[in-house]
């Protein structure tokens, strides 16, 4: 663990003297991240003129749900955006063949090579978001659920991260498949919580492709909704996927054989 922490660190290092080579784009590119978030608001403030509860949802309570949701998309692009976004191309161009020589976990590298400090700018109004909500919602939120909200905050990560690896496989075997506007168009209903639309779609956001929860965890940790199950089902969803993308990297690894075939 102390070498890959080593490694990981050497990458964050080598990324950021990279992107500091260029501090004209790094500033540009920050602020024009940091505003990207605030348009859907003004979807979300004509929403409240005509109704104070959506799905059960107060404005307040819906911007902890997309604060939350803000934080977690800078944090997924941030890490893991610019790496998998680049594994088709891979593929495609024989590069693959180069990550599966190096003496470490493959998966791994192919997943934490770059890193990119613009994407992160967008977790600062997320953060805003969550603060004035928690504020304003009255709801007397506890000390313990912050550090709690982290930790949930996370498992939303390691569920957002092993889904969207996984989509991203099977272009070994079909290689102009690319899933990656799919993947985006999954990722952007994390902006809502499953209990707003019910029925199978509910069932599907939570159980069958959970990206429901990585943000509705949290979310209804700080506004007093989450109760034992859906904790639970956070964790278990977390681990189970991640082992689950490890097992698929493994099945995906031996059906390919390399660009010279």
């Amino acid at each position: 663990m102390a070498r890959y922490l080593k490694l990981y660190l050497a990458f964050v290092r080598n990324c950021a003297v990279r992107e500091m080579e260029s501090r004209g784009n790094f500033v540009v590119g920050v602020l024009v991240i940091f505003c990207f978030p605030l348009f859907p608001l003004l979807l979300v403030g004509a929403i409240y003129q005509q109704t104070k509860v959506l799905g059960g949802w107060t404005m307040y309570e819906y911007f902890m749900l997309v604060g939350s949701f803000q934080i977690l998309s800078a944090l997924v692009y941030t890490f893991f955006t610019r790496n998998i976004f680049n594994m088709p191309e891979y593929i495609r161009k024989g590069e693959l063949d180069f990550y599966l020589l190096k003496p470490v976990n493959s998966q791994f590298l192919l997943s934490t090579r770059y890193v990119s400090f613009t994407e992160l700018s967008q977790a600062l109004p997320g953060t805003i978001l969550v603060i004035i909500g928690a504020v304003n919602s009255n709801l007397d939120i506890e000390w313990w659920r912050w550090p709690l909200y982290v930790v949930f905050l996370f498992c939303g990560l390691i569920i957002t991260y092993s889904i969207w690896f996984m989509l991203v496989l099977p272009c070994i075997w079909m290689v102009k498949l690319d899933s990656i506007e799919f993947f985006f168009g999954l990722f952007d209903t994390a902006r809502y919580h499953p209990n707003m639309f019910g029925g199978i779609v509910k069932i599907l956001m939570t159980y069958v492709l959970p990206l429901g929860v990585v943000a509705a965890t949290p979310a209804d940790l700080l506004t007093k909704r989450l109760d034992w199950t859906g904790a639970i089902w956070a964790f278990v969803a977390a681990i189970g996927l991640l082992y689950l993308s490890s097992r698929f990297w493994r099945f995906a690894q031996s059906r390919y054989y390399g660009a010279s075939s």
